[in-house]
């Protein structure tokens, strides 16, 4: 019932009272007569008003009743209707579950399942070089290499997906298409890795294992455009790019620690002619020769590095450690027991590869029976400050029953280097690999809004000798491979987390004789100026 309704009720029954005091009042008044018959009338007048209140009452509860049922009808309905909006928002929930997910970290467009067991992204990296080589005219002219090459080179072009696969492997496929002169793509990168064990990741696949400490900051995140020549020389011979591997790392707070069992790279053709170990970023020469048998056996290594950081903490970081590699097993390029039937030729570009710019310094074919490679590395941060540098000995061990050589050779190099986050933010250290990485990139370009990247210089000496007994009296001992100094200044702007521009200057002094029996000086000194495109995602 509404108040609507109570109103007129109440009225009703109001007027119905007054008028009965009213007729019994005038009754007192009047003479017997007409008191008698107003009397006899009232209680008719009387009856009638309230059969008709009784009626308004009765059809007034009708509407009520009407109303309730209605209400009832209404709170139904709606119940059922919150019922089936459960039940499809449940059936909903429950099928959007089983259905992948796309996010994007970075840019990346990287797929997940609804279980995150398995994920996949398209990975790649671009890096476009250009530079330019400042040669003076010299008389007598006797150098080995009087026009160096300027230009344009894409020094690397990684196309490639990674991912997670039943939660505890991890996995990574990439390709190189790398170079200016036509050259095919090359595997660099098939590896799986598990992860099942808490500071322990166990490799297996072709890869570039993470021996030396400049060599595991990847080629995103190095100071420079090109690593020191020493370290491009020892992970070339034992752990490059595309080398086949399988090994574990292990690492915590203050610690990290590999070893790894390695062989050939990939791109190694056994087949169809000799192979001849280069140190120029793991590549491998093919040579023509007619004495190829078809024979040619992987050449076997291991390698192990440990460090561990004395210091770490939100400001400092003082990192030590050290390498040691054996390649027991040099790569059997020829007949067994033939003359370079085990042969090494250690060479190395003067730390730039503009224009495909190829090796200078470079050993000659060694008969080789096994090749040690030692040293050390330090490393510190210091907030916006940071310091590297390291030192390696490699020792070949000749296989003297097939040479007029009675001496092993050995060979050296070292470098220094530092940097100064301009911006101030820090560069960070990845203990999985035991290096640093790239500084953040906290304030991505955004001119509108006052951000223009972080920025970085950084500074380099390395000196890299691969001669050996350059005065032997018997000439055979000798290997004159040449020696090479550089100086490199940098600048790094990095646009975004995904963009870098880089670019650097160096003075290159390089000393090589023209061969083990004439000592015409055929290297150089110059300087250069080159720079990079980095995109990588």
């Amino acid at each position: 019932m509404n108040l609507k309704t109570v109103l007129l009720a109440g009225t009703v029954l109001g007027v119905a009272f007054a008028a009965a005091g009213a007729s019994a009042a005038e009754t007192k008044k009047s003479n017997a007569a007409s008191a008698t018959a107003a009397a006899a009338a009232t209680p008719l007048a009387t009856q009638a008003q309230i059969d008709a209140l009784n009626k308004q009452i009765q059809a007034l509860q009708a509407q009520l009743q009407a109303i309730s049922a209605q209400t009832d009808a209404a709170n139904k309905a709606a119940a059922e209707s919150k019922a089936a909006a459960e039940k499809a928002a449940t059936s909903a929930t429950a099928a959007t579950a089983n259905l992948p997910s796309i996010t994007f970290p970075n840019g990346v467009p990287t797929f997940t399942s609804a279980d995150k067991a398995f994920s996949f992204q398209p990975v790649g990296r671009i890096h476009l070089d250009y530079g330019y080589n400042f040669q003076d005219a010299k008389n007598p002219d006797n150098r080995a290499n009087k026009d160096i090459t300027d230009g344009f080179n894409f020094r690397r072009a990684y196309l490639g997906f990674a991912g997670k696969a039943f939660n505890d492997f991890t996995y990574n496929v990439t390709a190189d298409f790398p170079g200016r002169f036509n050259q095919s793509g090359r595997l660099q990168t098939a590896q799986l890795t598990y992860t099942g064990y808490k500071g322990w990741l166990i490799d297996v696949g072709a890869m570039q294992p993470a021996f030396t400490f400049e060599d595991s900051i990847s080629s995103n995140d190095i100071g420079l455009l090109e690593r020191p020549g020493i370290n491009n020389v020892v992970t070339g011979l034992i752990a490059s790019e595309g080398r086949l591997s399988a090994g574990v790392r292990t690492f915590g707070d203050n610690y990290f620690a590999d070893v790894y069992l390695t062989g050939a790279s990939v791109n190694t053709s056994p087949f169809g002619s000799t192979t001849v170990l280069t140190s120029t970023g793991g590549a491998t020469a093919s040579v023509t020769s007619s004495a190829v048998t078809g024979v040619a056996d992987d050449q076997k290594a291991a390698f192990a590095r440990a460090a561990f950081r004395p210091i770490n903490d939100e400001h400092t970081i003082v990192h030590i450690g050290a390498d040691v590699g054996y390649m027991y097993a040099p790569p059997q390029t020829n007949g067994v027991n033939a003359a370079g039937s085990h042969v090494l030729a250690l060479s190395e570009r003067p730390e730039n590869r503009y224009g495909g710019l190829g090796s200078i310094l470079n050993t000659g074919n060694i008969n080789a029976d096994s090749v040690a490679i030692y040293g050390g590395e330090l490393a510190a941060r210091y907030d916006s400050f940071w310091a590297q540098g390291e030192g390696y000995q490699i020792d070949v061990k000749r296989r003297k029953d097939l040479s007029a050589a009675t001496n092993d050779p050995s060979f050296f190099g070292y470098y220094a280097e530092a940097g100064w986050v301009l911006t101030g933010q820090k560069r960070n250290y990845v203990a999985n690999q035991g290096a640093f990485s790239s500084p953040t990139v906290d304030k991505p370009l955004n001119p509108g809004a006052g951000q223009w990247g972080t920025w970085e210089a950084v500074a380099r000496y390395s000196f890299l000798n691969l001669n050996s007994d350059t005065w032997a009296t018997n000439t055979a001992n000798r290997v004159r491979g040449g020696q090479q100094e550089v100086w490199t200044l940098g600048l790094n702007w990095y646009m975004t987390s995904n963009v870098r521009f880089m670019l650097d200057y160096q003075f290159i002094d390089l000393k090589k004789y023209s061969s083990a029996t004439n000592n015409t000086q055929v290297g150089d000194n110059w300087q250069s100026l080159g720079g990079r495109v980095q995109f990588t995602f």
